[in-house]
């Protein structure tokens, strides 16, 4: 299959969070490893700024890949996070059945989705990486499988059931019956109002009976999920338990980019050979 050749300046519409958006190619690079060929490119989106590279293989049509993407739902910071991009090692503990079970639904999805079998993502901390790992193995099922793949929070699932209008209520078809949903931070509806909890629950039992896999994340155990009981019974009989490690990847990369800013700014005086001005 050939693919139209691609050039930078030209103007693309991607889809956060669903909405269109222009976006202009500001880079593309050749990549030949082996079996790896392709280009990668990055994006400039208008209100967002730069994109990280997004690879495309030879072969395959960089328009689809991009309205699988991009249509997912899938926050822009993460539209070209893969696997290789998460990295393990800064847990500093064994990691090793997490990212087997991680693996397997990347590499066994066929047989997942067979059995609407997903996963549930859960730590106590926020920003452990849950969201960013589901959103790495949703890249990789988009790009190895091709289909159709949403991402969502629950409070942003939640706002959609109240909108009540025919665009709101064709999302909610969408997110209902994709081939793979990512359900974020389930259990952040805690013991809401009954409407809440009623189209939560409605959302996960469409799924179940339907045989489609979910990858939630969130907060809590399956087993203490807050609320509805149906809700976390549901969830247990097609999810696969990862557990990710109690260590906040958030603030540690936060502390780490303080610290080399810091480092920059106290370096650049010395670099250009010039004292400081003494403000004190």
């Amino acid at each position: 299959m050939k693919t139209r050749q691609r050039n930078i300046g030209e103007e693309q519409v991607l889809y956060p969070n669903g909405q269109p958006v222009k976006a202009v190619i500001t880079k593309i690079k050749s990549v030949d490893k082996g079996r790896t060929k392709g280009t990668l490119e990055e994006y400039n989106i208008d209100g967002y700024g730069a994109t990280q590279d997004f690879f495309y293989k030879d072969g395959i049509s960089p328009e689809l890949t991009e309205q699988r993407c991009s249509r997912s739902m899938i926050p822009p910071e993460y539209f070209s996070k893969r696997a290789k991009d998460f990295n393990w090692s800064r847990y500093h503990e064994n990691t090793d059945v997490q990212k087997g079970i991680a693996n397997s639904f990347i590499v066994h999805f066929s047989e997942y989705r067979r059995q609407g079998r997903g996963l549930y993502i859960s730590s106590h901390t926020k920003g452990s990486g849950k969201t960013f790992l589901a959103c790495c193995m949703a890249n990789e099922i988009i790009e190895r499988y091709g289909i159709s793949v949403k991402f969502i929070t629950v409070p942003d699932y939640i706002e959609l059931v109240k909108e009540k209008s025919d665009q709101a209520r064709e999302d909610i078809l969408r997110i209902k019956d994709c081939a793979l949903l990512v359900l974020d931070d389930i259990g952040a509806e805690g013991e809401g109002k009954d409407w809440i909890t009623t189209a939560v629950f409605r959302l996960v039992d469409f799924r179940d009976k339907h045989i489609l896999p979910t990858i939630y994340t969130s907060n809590y155990e399956m087993e203490n999920l807050p609320g509805d009981e149906r809700i976390a019974d549901r969830i247990i009989g097609h999810s696969v338990p990862l557990v990710m490690p109690e260590y906040s990847v958030r603030r540690s990369e936060a502390k780490r980019k303080t610290e080399d800013f810091l480092k920059g700014i106290l370096k650049e005086p010395a670099a250009s050979g010039q004292a400081p001005p003494n403000i004190w």
